[in-house]
């Protein structure tokens, strides 16, 4: 089975937020078969908002996808997110 990778802009969800703990957040918990990059871009937004590009790199499987959009939507340290990129390895 091959691997693919995912990109996601994950924002903080209020200009006070720690980003750095968000990203620490994310990784501490991430679920079993899938690996997140070492680098992790903070790119300033908007109204003190942050994003931290974040790419995730599992097995190819139509449902990982899913996975980590709810792993994400679940996390009370998260603001949105978008999908911004998405490709096989």
């Amino acid at each position: 089975m091959g691997k693919m990778v995912m990109q996601y802009d994950v924002k903080t969800p209020s200009p006070d937020a720690d980003i750095e703990a968000m990203i620490q957040d994310i990784r501490n918990n991430l679920m079993e078969g899938f690996i997140m990059q070492e680098k992790v871009e903070i790119k300033p937004l908007f109204f003190g908002i942050k994003a931290a590009v974040c790419q995730f790199v599992t097995d190819e499987d139509p449902e990982r996808q899913d996975q980590i959009e709810n792993y994400l939507n679940n996390l009370e340290s998260t603001g949105e997110w978008e999908l911004s990129f998405i490709s096989r390895l």
